[in-house]
């Protein structure tokens, strides 16, 4: 009996000894079971970050208004977005029949195969001015065309051509009409100082008095002509008095200005009266043949006026 219950016991000890085994077995593998688990969530939710920033990155370039697509290294269209697609007039269903060189007018293709491709790939980018052709109406779209290459993460090898670039049409259209606005601020500008520069100046019903100050160019002397013939009419004037008392000087140019305006005067029905010629200027007029008849010639501007008022109504 007692030799049986000490192998009874020893077997007890045996299978207990067993047992233990097994259950640090089994505890050993659920922890690393449970370790494997959570790699296996950290993951989980590593991917669903990933996921999750590129479904981010995807959101802004949809919702982004510049042009932004990507290419293949041979050129070939792989993806653009909504605002490209609109940009230049193409469905989705015509991407993968498109190439780089599509989207350029042929007078600007060799320059992008020959220069903006090649610095591209060799600089890593090229941003300029350049502009797009749209596929359903051919007109031209300017753009900041900005060019890059997708690198391989590993080799650091090109992979694809990628560009973002920003229409520049609304830009263009405001520098046209600022450079159109300043355009008319200078013509209102010589406008006014033609005017300042060649008063009218009404002394009576029927006369009207010009002077002339400074140096007398061809340019001032047509704006002269024009100012004098516009007041004769527009002032009904029957006496136009042209004082030179303070002109700087005459030459032949001046003086065949002076002629031709005394002419356009009286076929406009008015007597054109000259004042303030200096001493060195009449012989200057009288060397150079100039013909005053018909020109009533006075000293000074106040016995113009006083001529002026002394004509019958």
């Amino acid at each position: 009996m007692a030799m049986n219950g000490q192998l009874d016991t020893g077997m007890e000890g045996e299978e207990a000894w067993a047992l233990r085994e097994r259950v640090l077995g089994l505890e050993q593998a659920l922890a690393e079971h449970r370790h494997e688990l959570e790699r296996l969530r950290e993951r989980e939710a590593r991917l669903r970050r990933v996921e999750e920033e590129r479904a981010r990155l995807a959101a802004v370039v949809e919702n982004s208004a510049d042009f932004i697509g990507i290419a293949s290294m041979e050129g070939e269209a792989q993806y653009l977005n909504e605002a490209g697609m609109q940009l230049v007039g193409l469905r989705p269903d015509e991407l993968s029949r498109v190439t780089i060189g599509s989207f350029f007018f042929p007078e600007d293709l060799r320059y992008a195969t020959e220069h903006i491709l090649p610095e591209t790939v060799k600089h890593g980018r090229w941003v300029g001015e350049f502009k797009f052709r749209h596929f359903r109406t051919g007109a031209p779209i300017p753009v900041l065309y900005n060019s890059f290459v997708i690198k391989d993460r590993v080799t650091g090898e090109p992979t694809a051509f990628a560009t973002v670039s920003a229409d520049l049409t609304e830009r263009k259209r405001a520098e046209e009409e600022r450079v159109r606005l300043k355009d008319e601020v200078i013509q209102v500008q010589a406008a006014t100082l033609r005017e300042l520069s060649t008063p009218l100046l009404r002394i009576s019903d029927r006369a009207v008095v010009m002077p002339l100050v400074g140096a007398v160019d061809p340019g001032r002397a047509a704006a002269v002509l024009e100012r004098l013939l516009e007041g004769v009419s527009a002032e009904q004037a029957r006496v136009v008095i042209l004082d030179i008392t303070g002109m700087s000087g005459v030459d032949t140019q001046v003086a065949d200005a002076l002629v031709q305006t005394a002419r356009a005067v009286r076929l406009l029905g008015a007597q054109m009266v000259l004042t303030g010629i200096r001493p060195e200027v009449a012989q200057v007029l009288v060397a150079l043949g100039v013909d005053l008849r018909g020109i009533v010639t006075l000293g000074s501007l106040q016995s113009g006026i006083a001529f002026a008022m002394q004509q019958p109504r």
